[in-house]
């Protein structure tokens, strides 16, 4: 999707006038423009729909447009709409599509849009931040210069599926008349494919798991697991295989037949790594019998001896709870759920601990036993400056932190403490100040 930037060059001009006159900047006059379809059609994963979009407001950032697809994922077609009144022009539009794929067509027949979103300008947050700092007010017309519906129905990719392109052609009735709309091309890849696509560096493996919900890969949870597996071996760091399993489990479980063929591989792999595939798989709920049966007494007893991985959402106030913080984070990067975000905000109501917790550190003499007020004061800070980083770099984030500040369902405090994650001294990096 193409969107416009032009804001960000206004935003600019108006930062760069003196305070006193960019409390007073005055907008040109809006031009009339009739409401249209855009031609180009979104591709959209079915989480946008079923997640995302529940917890995000009326106005929110455009999500991934998506080229890329494994087995068993599912997605939504997604159409534009700019103009004036293009809300009720798109709410008034039908939808039919139909996906080629090897060999096969899938029709969907002509029928309403199922969900709207006004979308933001690309860098909007920013830019609506800084013009708010400097006394600026954006017009409601600029908040947002089009709006999004997703389809209906929606298409998944064979759970057999081989290599190749998936077309996705669709059409229209608007108010304006039917309309033909660009195709757009899809990548499918097997798992086998992506199970030998090996991680070359750190760096190519974080990007993977920070960004997995955007463009889901679940062909690649196999290599992931490869390449922490010999990292641990050969440089263990601390927390990693905590946090990467809370990524695994959460990834998998998202998908249940890319879980059948992660769990048909384990059988494969070294004792190690199969102890670790396997516990991600009974943590994210599956049945790991059949390859538990098939090792030998000795394997099963050892693996019967492991601990069940952590569960990230318990807030328990002891140091485990430190580490939960990075396993929330990971299990959104993987799915891109609310739920992780909304617990780790939950973290902001214990601002009393965090004061109390300054003044003891003022204090001469003070106790260093790690009480559980300690620990919460420790995670308030550590929550508060995450949620701060990831709303500055996560559009997604930054639409649920919105979302969390008008729910009825958000505690004040937690409110009031979302309002100021840019401004609170505490947030100033993990740990406070």
């Amino acid at each position: 999707m193409q969107r416009s930037i032009i804001i960000g060059i206004f935003a600019a001009a108006v930062l760069a006038l003196p305070s006193t006159r960019a409390q007073d900047a005055s907008y040109p006059p809006h031009k009339a423009s009739p409401p249209k379809i855009d031609s180009h059609i979104l591709v959209l994963t079915d989480s946008v729909v079923q997640e995302q979009w529940t917890h995000t407001l009326e106005l929110a950032n455009a999500p991934q447009d998506i080229t890329f697809m494994n087995p068993g994922e599912c997605v939504r077609v997604g159409i534009v709409s700019t103009g004036d009144d293009r809300d009720d022009y798109l709410r008034h539009t039908m939808l039919s599509f139909q996906v080629r794929f090897g060999g096969h067509s899938d029709s969907y027949p002509l029928g309403a849009l199922s969900q709207f979103k006004r979308i933001k300008p690309e860098g909007g947050d920013f830019v609506n931040g800084a013009l708010s700092s400097a006394g600026v007010k954006l017009p409601a017309e600029m908040e947002s210069m089009a709006s999004l519906g997703a389809s209906g129905a929606r298409w998944c990719v064979p759970s057999n599926a081989v290599d190749g392109t998936a077309t996705v052609e669709a059409e229209i009735d608007s108010p304006g008349g039917h309309q033909a709309l660009s195709p757009a091309s899809i990548h499918v890849e097997s798992f086998q494919t992506g199970s030998e696509k090996a991680f070359k560096d750190m760096a190519e493996l974080e990007a993977f798991l920070q960004t997995y919900y955007r463009q889901p890969n679940p062909a690649r949870l196999l290599p992931a697991l490869q390449f922490v597996t010999a990292e641990q071996t050969q440089q263990p760091r601390e927390g990693q295989a905590e946090i990467f399993a809370a990524f695994l489990a959460a990834a998998l479980k998202s998908n249940s037949i890319a879980a059948k063929d992660f769990l048909m591989r384990m059988g494969t792999q070294s004792p190690l790594m199969r102890a670790f595939g396997l516990l991600a798989l009974r943590s994210a709920g599956y049945d790991i019998s059949g390859v538990l049966n098939s090792l030998s007494a000795q394997d099963q007893g050892k693996f019967h001896s492991l601990p069940p991985l952590a569960d990230p959402y318990d807030l328990t106030p002891s140091q485990e709870l430190f580490q939960h913080l990075d396993m929330l984070w990971a299990v959104f990067g993987a799915t891109g759920q609310f739920k992780p975000v909304q617990t780790i905000s939950s973290a902001l109501g214990w601002r009393s601990d965090y004061e109390n917790f300054e003044k003891l550190r003022k204090s001469p003499n003070h106790s260093s036993v790690l009480t559980p007020s300690i620990v919460r004061a420790v995670v308030y800070s550590a929550a508060g400056w995450s949620l701060s980083s990831f709303q500055r770099n996560d559009p997604l984030v930054a639409d649920y932190i919105e979302f969390l500040r008008a729910s009825p369902d958000t505690p004040k405090p937690v409110k009031s403490e979302l309002a100021a994650l840019s401004s609170n001294p505490a947030f100033k990096r993990p740990g406070g100040p």
